[in-house]
């Protein structure tokens, strides 16, 4: 679930060098979730995937729009 929070903020953020913070904060958040839930046969997988989904994106617009802003400058 915090990886999600994560992800949704780095899309919102991705207009800015944090974006690409949060993402990759998420990104942890994600992997490591996904990881305890499958060694303790938990639920929450789809939501885990959600989260890294949504910040592997944050990361990636994080970065267009850096590279897109550099070539306009």
């Amino acid at each position: 679930m915090v990886s999600l929070v994560f992800g949704v903020l780095s899309i919102v953020t991705s207009l800015v060098a944090v974006g690409f913070l949060l993402g990759i904060v998420g990104l942890i958040f994600g992997v490591i979730g996904l990881e305890q839930m499958n060694r303790f046969k938990q639920s929450g997988k789809l939501e885990a995937a959600a989260g890294i989904i949504c910040c592997l994106l944050g990361i990636f617009l994080t970065i267009k729009s850096s590279i897109s802003l550099m070539l306009l400058a």
